[in-house]
């Protein structure tokens, strides 16, 4: 494939080639995606666009889905061994089903972006574990 002479988004004719792992893309509903594995192509050093072929662009997705799936993997592993429950507790807490959740761990399924970020947020804040069962009740406060 011949490198394309100016970008079709902006029209610059800086466009370099990219081959990195620790990019951030958006993707459908995902504002942002760390990506896990390294991505190939053209890149526009003017706007920032991806320049791919429909190749690269379906490789592309399935690298994205394959990021997601293993971060998915690692956030449920984490709070597992921290809270030392089960994955229908961490379901309980995300108000979702155990079997959607299974789903979405072994990547028959992608998680929606709302379900991925609070799943995110369990991991990474030991509190929220505990504010976000179904059964917590808030201390009232009164004046």
């Amino acid at each position: 494939m011949a490198q394309p002479k100016k970008c079709g988004n902006c029209g610059s004719e800086k466009i370099k080639k990219i081959d990195k792992s620790s990019l951030t893309l958006p993707w459908r509903d995902y504002p942002a995606v760390l990506m896990s594995q390294p991505v190939s192509g053209l890149k526009c050093e003017s706007c920032g666009e991806l320049i791919l072929n429909a190749t690269q662009g379906k490789d592309l997705d399935a690298k994205i889905e394959a990021s997601i799936v293993e971060a998915v993997q690692s956030y449920l592993a984490l709070i597992l061994q921290r809270e030392k429950c089960e994955q229908k507790d961490i379901a309980a807490h995300l108000g979702v089903s155990p079997e959607y959740l299974s789903e979405i761990k072994s990547g028959r399924k992608l998680p929606k972006f709302q379900t991925f970020n609070f799943l995110k947020t369990l991991a990474c804040d030991a509190n929220s574990f505990k504010v976000s069962d179904p059964k917590y009740q808030p201390k009232r406060v009164t004046a």
